[in-house]
């Protein structure tokens, strides 16, 4: 029989608050390290694979585009215009350069693309093999001028940036004035570094001198305003200015040895006289010479004096005054 008598024992437990899981917190963290890793070490390898001017190139590329601005994608092959060279077999993007055509809305900060122009009608069209391309040689009469004129004028229709350039046909080549408007300064006042819309233009004329073969002059020329500073003036400004758009120009294609100078003009070529502090009397300008005008260029700076100025050192000398000791003798 089942002992009716046994005593019941009730075993009361107090149930706590669940634990928490192990979250994934740190799982996100780690995630972030390894790719910011993953980007330095690409940086590394950049730096080691590529030259100045392919990093000049790169740098460029990554401060002037985004995929949030109508850019091509950036992770297409067939869309970066800067490979980094690694030997061997040509890379697919400069076997599709000539048939690499510039976006429908072409915005400024796109210099890179708008180097290839679409269609036929266009004389820069040609930096790919298969497109008619602008004669390369020398421009010495008037009547090529002109036409470099207008090479010049459709590349800044194509920035945007009509009102920044002027081009015009003086006896010794052709003058090209880069300068600010209202809507865009090419340097901050004071400053040397320039903006990225100049350098995207300057960038885009830097590659018409793969074609032109004439020896240029660079200048640089500030406004009015004095500097505080004794150690730093208009003179030295103008002339790191110049020296800058140097770079970019040859970072554009450019042949370094074609540069004849670079100078320095301070405050003593302004453009509005009237208005000496004005933006557009600080600028840069690009002298394209003609061969005459080089050649009177290399004839100031021979070391052999050409005839016309040892007859005119010869002519001097004899009609210098003496005195009477001098004649008697």
């Amino acid at each position: 029989m089942m002992n009716t008598n046994a005593p019941v024992i009730i075993r009361r437990t107090t149930r706590g608050a669940p634990k928490a899981k192990g979250g994934g917190a740190w799982k996100v963290a780690f995630a972030d390290f390894t790719l910011a890793m993953m980007a330095f070490f690409m940086v590394l390898w950049i730096l080691e694979v590529s030259n100045v001017k392919e990093r000049t190139e790169i740098a460029h590329y990554m401060r002037t585009h985004s995929i949030f601005d109508g850019s091509p994608a950036l992770f297409e092959p067939g869309n970066s215009p800067f490979p980094v060279d690694l030997g061997g077999s040509p890379s697919i993007v400069d076997q599709g350069a000539s048939n690499r055509v510039p976006p429908d809305n072409p915005v400024p900060g796109m210099s890179e693309y708008l180097h290839i122009p679409a269609g036929e009608d266009h004389p820069n069209a040609g930096k790919g093999e298969h497109l008619n391309s602008m004669l390369e040689g020398t421009f010495a009469t008037p009547s090529e001028l002109g036409m470099l004129l207008k090479v010049f004028e459709q590349v800044a229709e194509q920035q945007l940036a009509q009102s920044n350039l002027l081009v015009e046909v003086v006896p010794s080549g052709l003058r090209i004035i880069i300068r600010d408007d209202k809507e865009n300064q090419m340097f901050k006042r004071g400053q040397v570094s320039m903006t990225p819309f100049f350098e995207d233009l300057l960038f885009s004329l830097g590659g018409i001198f793969t074609q032109v073969k004439n020896q240029v002059i660079i200048s640089g020329h500030s406004d009015a305003t004095s500097f505080n500073s004794s150690q730093y003036s208009n003179w030295e400004l103008s002339g790191d200015r110049a020296l800058q758009a140097r770079q970019v120009l040859v970072a554009g294609g450019m042949p370094p040895a074609q540069v004849a100078q670079v100078a320095a003009f301070a405050a003593n070529r302004l453009l509005n006289e009237q208005s000496a502090g004005s933006s557009e009397n600080r600028r840069v300008e690009l002298l394209i010479l003609t061969p005459e005008a080089q050649s009177q260029l290399d004839a100031l700076f021979s070391p052999q004096q050409s005839p016309a100025v040892q007859q005119a050192a010869e002519e001097a000398r004899a009609n210098q005054p003496v005195s009477r000791m001098e004649a008697i003798r």
